[in-house]
């Protein structure tokens, strides 16, 4: 059933409501001239007879609009036909065309809608696969280190360790200074004083740092059976040659081994701070003279010994605060952890247009290099290497990375500086108390003069 079914039975429609037209006649036909309008028919007397026809023309009207009816919708909208025994051999009627129709029409259109639905399904998986594709391709991007940030990364791991064993060594080069000026125990000036520490540094001197061609060629006799490798001569007193150039030094104090580097910078210890020791003070100037079984007091005690005493340590503990500024910087050049230095190597390695030997970089750096020597290649050497700058061209969450790995070893060379100022603070403080003790000492003896006249404190 189609439209063409449809168009057909609203033709039927108007043909049969045509053959429902009732035949009738003029009133003029019948002579009739008071008869107005139609008229069903005439009588002999020429008497209007349309009012005697209406009921038989309406109940005419009503059973054929009923058949009308009855046909319209139980034949050719139902298809009812009697007779039929329900089997649908005719044409079927406008109701099961419209069904056929709606149900055709159901089809196509699910059809369509799940057309559609499928697209919009693809449509939808298609774009959720592009953003799992862009969000995987922006984590392999953003998550994929370059090797700049390695290279900061694998060198930064070892310096707490380093740290931790150059305070040890400075600690113990602090002690070992501050016990020498002391004369404690199992120092080489304990028993002799400065007789003992002077004649143990000329035999080390002449053992190990002696030149025949100092003091104008003149040391031929003191340096004839004597005098070490050249490479040492004179580094009891070079300061750049024994501390300030190398950047690794073996003083890892722990261990217990000496080395010639422990030699050197102890030896130039001796003749920056105290070149003459103190004296021993002899024991019977620290003896109370007092019964035995007496409570020593500070009433009974001796006076010259025990203020001599004091003394010394006074200028001990002065010079221990420079002191500690040559043990804090041997104490950082010491030997550290060996954790990063295959990758420190690596950086230098590359630097420079010929790959640097394994032993130059040994020289350069040290077996084990130290606190000083990993913050060098963190703070300045890494950057005058020209692949630094061409890491630099890389994704963004690479470049943010490496900025914050730069900035935490900023922090960590501001530290060493803040540290490296107050060393300075407390040298610079030291010698200004050494400065104004003598004015300290005449207005202490002005004072006690004043306390001394009674006279000032007499009531008038």
């Amino acid at each position: 059933m189609n439209m063409r079914h449809l168009c057909l039975g609203l033709v039927m429609i108007l043909l049969s409501g045509l053959s429902l037209t009732v035949s009738v006649k003029p009133a003029w036909a019948c002579g009739c001239t008071i008869c107005c309008g139609a008229i069903g028919g005439c009588s002999t007397t020429c008497a209007c007879t349309s009012r005697r026809q209406v009921p038989v023309t309406t109940d005419h009207v009503t059973d054929a609009m009923d058949q009308h009816r009855r046909w319209l919708v139980d034949i050719f909208f139902k298809d009812n036909r009697v007779g039929d025994m329900g089997t649908r051999d005719s044409i079927p009627g406008i109701l099961a065309a419209m069904q056929v129709m709606t149900t055709q029409l159901s089809s196509v259109a699910m059809k369509q809608v799940m057309m559609i639905g499928t697209m919009l399904d693809a449509k939808h998986q298609l774009e959720t696969q592009r953003i799992f594709q862009q969000m995987t391709a922006i984590a392999h991007k953003d998550y994929h280190p370059s090797e700049g940030m390695c290279d900061i990364g694998t060198n930064v791991r070892s310096l707490a360790g380093s740290e931790r064993k150059g305070d040890v060594t400075t600690i113990t080069i602090a002690n070992r200074l501050t016990s020498r000026q002391l004369l404690s125990g199992g120092a080489l000036s304990y028993d002799e004083g400065p007789l003992g520490d002077k004649r143990s540094r000329l035999k080390n001197f002449i053992k190990t740092y002696c030149n025949p061609k100092d003091n104008g060629m003149g040391l031929d006799y003191l340096c004839a059976t004597g005098g070490g490798a050249p490479n040492r001569q004179n580094k009891d007193v070079n300061y750049t040659q024994t501390l300030e150039t190398p950047l690794t030094l073996k003083l890892d104090l722990a261990e217990g081994t000496e080395t010639p580097d422990i030699q050197d910078v102890m030896a130039l210890s001796t003749y920056l701070f105290a070149h003459d020791v103190a004296k021993p003070i002899p024991k019977i100037f620290l003896k109370p003279d007092i019964p035995t079984g007496m409570e020593l007091t500070f009433d009974n005690m001796p006076v010259a010994g025990p203020n001599l005493l004091m003394a010394n340590r006074a200028i001990a503990a002065k010079r221990s605060v420079a002191q500690n500024t040559i043990a804090s910087i041997a104490g950082l050049k010491s030997e550290g952890n060996t954790e990063s230095q295959p990758f420190i190597y690596a950086i230098i390695k590359e630097m420079g247009g010929t790959p640097m030997e394994l032993q130059t970089i040994q020289k350069y750096l040290g077996e084990k290099p130290s606190y000083f020597a990993q913050m060098e290649i963190l703070t300045k050497k890494i950057y005058q290497n020209p692949v630094f700058f061409t890491e630099l061209y890389d994704k963004p969450a690479n470049v943010m990375r490496k900025q914050v790995a730069i900035q935490a070893v900023e922090l960590m060379q501001k530290r060493d500086m803040y540290r490296s100022l107050l060393r300075s603070e407390a040298v610079f403080s030291t010698m200004l108390e050494t400065k104004i003790v003598r004015q300290q000492e005449e207005l202490r003896n002005t004072i006690d003069q004043l306390t001394q006249d009674s006279s000032l404190f007499e009531l008038p």
